[in-house]
């Protein structure tokens, strides 16, 4: 299952990113290889990624990149279909139906939910990235399996007007984290904290 789960992450994750980035990159300066792209969702490049919902044992939790915040470990079965629905005023064209193994009942809380609960924040805007992946759908859309979640941390972030945003940066327990932070604490610092929260009242 795990093979079978990574597979269609990168399948899934790799025509996400095909699709979703311009085919234009800026001019590169003299003598320089770096090509820079520009990304952008809500660009005519999305126009021909039809989305598809993902639910775990029948409970919709979102779209596809909610695939990279669930344990392949604890996955019993998945399979997909190709369907066209709608759900709270989304159109959706194919499901990925994920039931878990008995022995597991994952907790899903809404990004908001989820630091409501163990966050007190002040009113500045929030940016969400858990692992390496920022957050781009609304706060109250994304679900994410609380017990699944390494640690939270929080962090003050200022633009270039000098104001502040925060930056929730949430760890999950993949087999690649758990190894770096079984690491940090053999050396005695523990940079990848129990679920935190910064002075951010």
């Amino acid at each position: 299952m795990r093979a079978i789960f990574a597979f269609l992450l990168f399948f899934l994750t790799f025509n996400s990113f095909c699709q979703g980035i311009s085919e234009k990159s800026t001019d590169k300066p003299e003598g320089s290889e770096v090509n820079v792209f520009y990304s952008d969702n809500s660009s005519e490049f999305q126009s021909g990624q039809k989305p598809v919902g993902v639910f775990i044992d029948e409970k919709f939790i979102g779209n596809l990149e909610v695939l990279s915040f669930i344990s392949p470990d604890k996955t019993e079965t998945l399979e997909i279909k190709k369907e066209k629905y709608e759900i709270d005023g989304n159109e959706y064209y194919g499901k990925v139906l994920i039931k878990m193994k008995s022995d597991y009942k994952p907790n899903f809380l809404t990004l908001e939910g989820l630091c409501d609960k163990y966050l007190e924040l002040n009113e500045n805007p929030i940016i969400y990235q858990i692992d390496e992946k920022i957050i781009e759908n609304s706060k109250d859309r994304t679900l994410v399996d609380e017990n699944f979640i390494l640690s939270i941390i929080v962090q003050k972030v200022k633009t270039s007007e000098n104001t502040e945003v925060n930056l929730i940066r949430l760890k999950t327990k993949t087999a690649e984290n758990l190894k770096k932070r079984k690491e940090i604490l053999i050396r005695g610092t523990e940079e990848i904290g129990p679920i935190a929260n910064n002075d951010l009242k």
